[in-house]
């Protein structure tokens, strides 16, 4: 029981250790200047998609993609 409970204890230790590690490369690289510019690109792009995506002509585009569609499947 013993010998399980060690194993254990250094397990959760080693776990631990690793995750500390992580979480410093992770606190680095969001500290990168290059990194906060690739993801500020990438949120600016994600909007200007969102946008595209949920603008009238685009749900309008949906729509009569839509009745084709089922126009397509009824034949």
């Amino acid at each position: 029981m013993a010998g399980k409970a060690a194993k254990a204890a250094a397990v959760m230790k080693d776990g631990g250790q690793k995750a500390k590690t992580a979480a410093a490369k992770l606190y680095a690289l969001a500290k990168d200047p290059e990194t906060q510019a690739k993801a500020g690109k990438l949120l600016d792009d994600g909007k200007t998609l969102y946008r595209a995506a949920t603008s009238p002509e685009a749900k309008e585009a949906y729509r009569k993609a839509a009745e084709v569609i089922n126009k397509m499947r009824k034949k």
